[in-house]
């Protein structure tokens, strides 16, 4: 399990932290890759290498890191992102070549009278990783264990990939990936469940407008009340 730390690093135009996982220490060489870094003016910036950190401080782990192997591993039914474009196919060409990934995907861990498929994990977030491992042919990946239940599951999905309105919709779902993505929702979860999450009610109301007009104008409600 590696170990959740911050460090400050020295010999840049200005001292900078970096928040995340430490993975490998080099000794001879006095410095430390940290995964899934996140600096002080809260960038994100994957994994960085750090030489002659001023310091080095461990910090207690949020969620634990574990190694998994990739066959345990179910995609969550929910996503519905293509992974076909030229440069996701580079990134399994160098992660092949490293044999590694270089940010942690976040799995949860299901039970077993509680999976529709036979995987003891299902992905939560990073699937493009996810599926990056499995097209690299890893065996194993380091992954971030989420204690989620499945409703908490859904939230955290949805918050990754659906955008808030006039929020940054940079690696967010388009409108048919939402629609595709709200269509299996509703097949496990009750409208008036789906609405609890704020960002997807517009969808929502949307498809259920759409629905009821198609019925009025087949004939099968009338003033918005069933036959």
């Amino acid at each position: 399990m590696t170990t959740r730390s911050a460090a400050c690093a020295s010999g840049f135009a200005r001292a900078s932290t970096y928040e995340g996982w430490c993975g490998r220490w080099h000794y001879n060489e006095h410095g430390v890759i940290v995964y899934d870094a996140e600096r002080d003016d809260g960038e994100h910036v994957g994994a960085v290498t750090l030489s002659n950190p001023e310091t080095v401080e461990r910090l207690p782990p949020m969620e634990p890191i574990e190694e998994v192997r990739v066959a345990d591993i179910a995609p969550s039914p929910y996503t519905h992102r293509s992974m076909d474009d030229a440069a996701h196919e580079k990134f399994v060409k160098l992660t092949r070549e490293r044999g590694h990934l270089l940010t942690y995907p976040t799995v949860r861990p299901v039970a077993e009278e509680q999976r529709e498929h036979d995987r003891a994990y299902e992905v939560v977030a990073g699937h493009r990783r996810f599926e990056t491992a499995q097209r690299a042919d890893l065996e194993t990946i380091a992954v971030r264990v989420a204690d989620l239940d499945a409703w908490e599951a859904v939230e955290r999905f949805v918050d990754d990939h659906v955008a808030i309105q006039g929020g940054d919709e940079r690696h967010m779902y388009g409108q048919e990936e939402i629609d595709r993505m709200l269509a299996r929702l509703r097949e496990d979860w009750a409208d008036d469940r789906l609405r609890e999450i704020e960002v997807f009610a517009p969808y929502l109301e949307e498809k259920l407008a759409s629905a009821r007009s198609e019925a009025m104008r087949q004939g099968y409600l009338a003033d918005g009340r069933g036959d």
